[in-house]
């Protein structure tokens, strides 16, 4: 079964992307969270709990409190180190050539997605 958590503060995105997931991944588990605070706090404390990291996190990059790209900067080492098999995708419906720039800079993340979601996108990278 494979696990992914998207993180996204849109409403609609949060209905749609699941609904795309599971299109693609009938059996999978999809974890949503609302807002980067809390999704800090939640892989900390699936970290602590020894719970089976995702497969893959999808992470808006504009939200409010602390952007997607915030999010990454606070994860503690520790939290580094368990998502280290995770693919991390950072999601925008715009195309800004600068958060394209961070994505290919930045490590621990895969890609950069345009919203939405697409079944191929999905089937091609988890197939």
């Amino acid at each position: 079964m494979k696990r992914f958590l998207l993180i996204d503060d849109d409403d609609i995105i949060c209905i749609v992307h699941p609904a795309i997931i599971r299109q693609a991944f009938p059996d999978s588990e999809v974890e949503i969270i609302k807002s980067s605070k809390e999704a800090l706090s939640f892989i900390h404390e699936m970290n602590e709990n020894n719970y089976p990291a995702p497969d893959a996190i999808f992470l808006d990059i504009n939200m409010p409190e602390i952007s997607g790209f915030g999010l990454l900067e606070k994860l503690g080492e520790s939290d580094k180190e368990y998502l280290k098999d995770t693919k991390i995708y950072m999601l925008s419906s715009s195309v800004d050539q600068r958060d394209i720039e961070r994505v290919k800079a930045n490590p621990i993340i895969a890609d950069f997605v345009g919203k939405p979601l697409t079944i191929d996108f999905l089937k091609q990278n988890f197939s």
